[in-house]
């Protein structure tokens, strides 16, 4: 009974428009989501929602695929902390010239303000969903 308060409640707010502007659609399928290149020029991503899609913090949840040897170069987001989620495949994150290891069913967090770079290089393509959380300056 109390989840059916809850999911009657976010109704609710979903048709008042307190929670969105628009009613969003609130489950969405990989198949149906046309893939698109990355801001870094290698890997293609999935975009489920955009920072103008959400109203919250959030600046993006995707699904991301790299194959084999490509590489996301060295970058900084000043304002931004972002997270990921590894499904299949193997890698490489180098953050702040430290190497780690990636895996299936391994969660990474980036800090914002860090260097960091990504190496589809162990072998096999990479996948995995990932978003970012904007902070304040």
């Amino acid at each position: 009974m109390v989840l059916n308060r809850l999911t009657n409640g976010f109704r609710n707010k979903l048709r008042k428009g307190k929670v969105y502007q628009q009613k969003p659609d609130l489950l969405k399928k990989l198949s149906d989501i046309v893939a698109e290149p990355t801001a870094h020029g290698s890997g293609e991503k999935f975009v489920f929602r955009k920072n103008e899609d959400m109203p919250n913090a959030s600046t993006q949840v995707a699904f991301g695929h790299f194959r084999l040897g490509e590489v996301c170069e060295e970058h900084v987001h000043p304002t931004m902390f972002e997270y990921f989620f590894f499904i299949e495949g193997e890698g490489t994150y180098i953050i702040e010239e430290e190497e780690y290891h990636l895996k299936p069913n391994s969660f990474l967090e980036i800090p914002a303000g860090v260097k960091h770079s990504l190496h589809a290089d162990k072998g096999v393509n990479l996948k995995f969903v990932y978003w970012g959380v904007a902070v304040e300056k």
